[in-house]
């Protein structure tokens, strides 16, 4: 049992790392430096902000996950993104914008393989190369995740996971090193809100027990930090993002996206 613990526990944390990395901070830095570069002051301009398509690649556990985005503007405020990548997690949403002289908000609505979630996204400048960021967001869980395993002698396994709906907070700043060059740095803070569930059960030994992994039984956060690097070269925004996790194994991630 002890080999199924930590191959569940392990599991367990691959899961919320993938899910909590889905959305890199470089699409939140789009939103606020798009490449037409629309003025917060104006509030709005004649054409779309932005339409990007990006392939991301993450480094995670020495394994490569591919994602392909996009993000299309309709109209001034309204937008619609989406995502898939090579694990088949899949996300789409829409987004409405507002400007005013101080702030640029964001509220978004999302439905994933997964779950659903809403958020709202704000980006305040405080200096002509300097803004910051803070994003909050509610995550519906609704699907099950379910791992078969064999422990020999015709024992079959399976363990099941029903993650805890999450509250996501992320506090950041970008910076303008120059005109093609962007640096952000982000806190992400990831509450659980109920207390997920699990479950193993075990064909011929009689095993059948319900909330059997701590890390899964109990309310719980987590913090990790990202820091993105992204460029401007014609159409094109080469980024890189690095994902700081204490208790588990960190995240790269390498992206290129093109806008017109």
């Amino acid at each position: 049992m002890n080999k199924l613990l930590t191959y569940a526990t392990f599991t367990y944390a691959t899961l919320i790392s993938t899910t909590v990395s889905a959305t890199s901070i470089a699409n939140d830095i789009e939103l606020i430096f798009p490449p037409k570069g629309i003025s917060i002051e104006q509030g709005s301009e004649s054409e779309p902000l932005y339409k990007s398509v990006g392939l991301d690649v993450k480094i995670h556990d020495g394994a490569a996950v591919y994602t392909l985005n996009g993000s299309f503007d309709i109209g001034d405020t309204w937008r619609v993104f989406g995502e898939y990548d090579s694990n088949e997690f899949w996300e789409a949403g829409v987004g409405k914008s507002f400007y005013n002289t101080f702030m640029f908000t964001e509220l978004t609505a999302k439905v994933n393989r997964t779950g659903y979630s809403a958020g709202i996204f704000a980006g305040i400048p405080v200096s002509e190369t300097v803004t910051l960021m803070a994003d909050a967001n509610y995550n519906w869980y609704t699907d099950e995740f379910r791992f078969g395993f064999n422990l020999g002698d015709d024992h079959q396994g399976e363990l099941g996971i029903m993650p805890s709906d999450t509250v996501d907070i992320m506090l950041g700043a970008s910076w303008s090193a120059n005109e093609r060059l962007n640096i952000s740095y982000s806190y992400n803070h990831v509450y659980d809100t109920r207390g997920g569930t699990s479950w193993v059960t075990v064909s011929g030994l009689d095993v059948d027990r319900q909330c059997f992994l701590d890390i899964n039984c109990n309310k719980g956060n987590f913090n990790y930090h990202d820091i993105t690097l992204t460029t401007q070269v014609w159409r094109f925004s080469p980024y890189f993002t690095y994902t700081y996790f204490a208790d588990r194994e960190n995240v790269y991630e390498f992206g290129l996206s093109f806008k017109w």
